[in-house]
């Protein structure tokens, strides 16, 4: 809609009342997205980490015990202790890594001379 300049109080209430209707229908449109987004994320995720999962043979037989055990309770403890397990292993592999680099960086600094020496000067 091209703009109009306001130049009454009618015309003021009447733009009001056309954002209150665009408000009312965007809100709709959303609440059908997140309803979807409901209805699907577990699909959705099992196909953003292997694309195509539901269509492939073994693959789908995969998908299928996957999607089973993350339904049970059991199941998604078991998933989620061993994704976690996972997570803290990199984290901490990670995280040593980084040590050893900011600690070795020191050691050749201190090597090279580069920190001053206290001479008490």
């Amino acid at each position: 809609m091209a703009k109009v300049k306001i130049k009454d109080i009618d015309m003021l209430d009447r733009e009001v009342e056309r954002l209150q209707r665009k408000r009312l229908r965007l809100e709709d449109e959303l609440g059908q997205r997140v309803d979807h987004l409901k209805g699907n994320y577990r699909s959705m995720a099992m196909n953003s980490v292997m694309p195509g999962i539901a269509n492939s043979g073994v693959l789908g037989l995969v998908g299928g015990i996957a999607k089973t055990a993350f339904k049970s309770g059991a199941g998604k403890s078991v998933l989620n202790s061993m994704i976690i397990g996972a997570l803290e292993f990199l984290g901490v592999k990670l995280g040593m890594k980084l040590v050893n680099n900011f600690r070795n960086r020191r050691h050749r600094k201190k090597r090279n001379g580069a920190e001053p020496e206290a001479d008490g000067e």
